[in-house]
Parts: C-alpha cells; structure tokens; sequence
C-alpha cells in the first residue's frame, strides 16, 4: 500500500470531490480514481459507492474515513520520530567504540541499555556477537579501535575461571555490572506455573530447553540429569515452542523481565538453588585510558543502577 494514497482518501472522503481532490494534488480525475481503487484493493473491500455520477462512502469507508487521521498522524509522528536516525547516520562521528557482547548480553542486556540510541554519544557504538572463548581475541584484534566487551557467564567457579584467565593471560580488565539470578521460563499450562519459586529438584521429572553454544546452557547441564536435555538450539521461537507445547523448562537471567512482550501462555518464575548470571565489561588496558571507552562505562554503570 502506498500511504499517499490514505492522504488522497481522508482528503476526497471531506468533499466526496474526485475532481476537487484531484486539483489540490495536481493530478487528473483518472490518476485519483485509480489510486482510491488500488487502496480498495489494498484493503480488500469496497470504500466508495457510484449512483447517478456521485460517489458516496460505503460502511466500511465511512468507518476508514474516522480512522484515517489517527493513521495519518501516527504515520507522521514515527516518520519525526525515525528522522533523528537519519540524521545520526549523516552527522560525522568523533571515532567509533565497538563493543563486543556475548549472546546472552545481545538478548537480555542490550534493550535496557540502548548503547545504540542517536545522539546519546557524540561517537558511532557499534556492537558485534561472539561467544566468551571468541570475544577475547576479537577484542585483541583491533588495535587501531577503541572497543570493550561486555560479558555474560553463569557465577560458577568453573565458568569464572575462564574470564579470570583472560584477564590474567592477556592483559584485561574486568569491571562487574550486575549479577542476575535466573528466572523459569515455563508455560502456564504447567504444574510448574503455580509454584512460587522452582529448585533444582522440580526439574527431576522436566524436560529443559536451553540455547546451544552458550555458557547459560554449559552452566544448565551440571544442574540437571542429561537425560533432562530436551532441546539444544539457538532459536528462541524453538524453544518457547517446546516450553508451551511440551510443558519443557527454559531458563533466562531476571533482566528477562525487562522485555517488552513475552509469547502468549510463557511466564517467568523465579528460582532458588540455581546459580546466577554475572555481567561484566571486558577492556584491553589500551583502551582504558580511551575518553570514549570511558564514557560509555560510565553510561552502562549509570544505567545498571
């Protein structure tokens, strides 16, 4: 659908004027009469009635005739809205700080913090994906840009050895963000659901759901039997899918909370027993001496409390 075609019709619904309408576009009465037909088709349903050469409005265009200044003028609120990041993208950058982040600070962390909003910096934040045994070397890698990683691991001795390695092997620094116990993802048809908080032992007779290649679902296999593992998988829609369907339990940090929507029959409850999520910066000493590093620092740190 084109959205001219909606101005064409709120105005031509006001004087019910092919011709009129037409003049204030500068268009023919032919071009008009063609652009409210393709609309009717768009929408899949008659708008305008002829009798006698004069056109009136059906019930169903009458009822769009009340609705199309609302859709107008969201319309032209989200296009304002939308223009700053146009002009973000034209405006020239002072550097670029690109961050590093593991998938679980992509899916739960990255929407609080907004590190990519125009104008909140007066630089581009650029932000890549890579799992904790890659992030190290990308963040090695680029010598000639400032940048910083921003972590996720389960708040194990065994998954924290792996970050205290970096930082002691290759010359990093580790600043903690937050720690965030882990919520239950269950559907609402499950005996689960009406469970104030779920423990460890809850999960003996469930099947668990959890995303591959993460530290989050490492972390899960040393908590439940491994005849437990129902899906091992990267797609989120998968794996409501076997929460909802199949009664199976998935887990997710409490920054899960935070999300806007959730899918229909999937709730968040809380957990005891079971470890939580640590969040933490990664920095290249090179780069804390970085006034743009540091100011997004400061802006995450902020931002956390």
């Amino acid at each position: 659908m084109h959205i001219e075609y909606l101005y064409y019709f709120r105005d031509f619904s006001k004087s019910l004027s092919i011709s009129k309408t037409a003049a204030e576009y500068y268009m023919t009465p032919q071009g008009l009469s063609r652009a409210l037909h393709q609309l009717e088709k768009d929408f899949g349903i008659t708008l305008m009635a002829y009798n006698n050469n004069a056109v009136t409005l059906t019930p169903a265009g009458k009822e769009l005739a009340e609705r199309v200044e609302g859709i107008i003028a969201q319309y032209d609120d989200a296009r304002g809205a939308l223009t700053k990041y146009k002009l973000s993208e034209i405006a020239p950058s002072q550097g670029i700080v690109r961050v590093t982040v593991t998938s679980c600070v992509s899916r739960y962390l990255l929407t609080l913090l907004g590190l990519q909003q125009p104008g909140l910096f007066p630089f581009a934040v650029k932000v890549n994906e890579a799992n904790i045994y890659r992030l190290v070397p990308h963040l090695l890698s680029r010598e000639n840009e400032d940048c910083l990683g921003i972590v996720s691991f389960p708040a194990t001795n065994r998954h924290r050895q792996i970050v205290e390695a970096a930082i002691e092997e290759e010359d990093l620094v580790y600043r903690p963000l937050a720690v965030s116990p882990l919520v239950a993802v269950v559907s609402e048809f499950s005996p689960l659901s009406s469970k104030k908080v779920i423990t460890p032992k809850d999960l003996d007779s469930c099947q668990i759901a959890r995303y591959r290649d993460t530290v989050l679902g490492d972390a899960l296999d040393d908590y439940v039997r491994e005849d437990n593992i129902k899906t091992i998988t990267n797609a989120s829609s998968v794996v409501y899918d076997q929460v909802i369907e199949h009664q199976a339990v998935s887990f997710a940090p409490k920054l899960a909370e935070g999300m806007r929507t959730l899918p229909q029959h999937v709730v968040l409850k809380p957990t005891e027993g079971l470890f939580s999520t640590e969040f933490g910066t990664l920095v290249a000493k090179r780069n804390i001496s970085s006034a743009n590093v540091d100011r997004v620092l400061d802006y995450i740190e902020q931002k956390l409390e």
